[in-house]
């Protein structure tokens, strides 16, 4: 998992650093920035993009396939999980196997009785 972490913010860090030199058009003038003054909004706006799909994804109810066990996620785990489409893998807490887990979606019928 550290591993992971690692190599996810060394690719951000690589990305920031190509920047070396930037012409900014500002108002037909032509400005010379130094790289870190694009490169900083552009990280603090991707560690803010990741950080809140993690949240979300975490905020969803996964269901496990081998035991039917609803969960939510830990907003670590579903940042940094293996995904197709909306389905997650991941490792249930309840029966320990690892699996592409699906989001539990709730009935419109359901959610229209529960507001009654």
């Amino acid at each position: 998992m550290k591993r992971r972490i690692f190599v996810f913010s060394s690719i951000i860090a690589l990305m920031t650093l190509t920047l070396t030199s930037c012409k900014v058009n500002w108002f037909d003038k032509q400005y010379d920035a130094p790289w870190w003054a694009v490169a900083t909004p552009v990280a603090i706006f991707t560690v803010a993009v990741v950080f809140g799909c993690a949240k979300y994804i975490s905020s969803r109810e996964f269901m496990c396939p081998k035991c039917n066990q609803k969960f939510h996620p830990k907003w670590w785990r579903a940042m940094l999980s293996v995904h197709i489409n909306s389905d997650r893998v991941f490792k249930c807490p309840h029966c320990g196997k690892r699996s592409l887990c699906h989001i539990v979606r709730k009935n419109r019928e359901n959610t229209e009785d529960e507001q009654k």
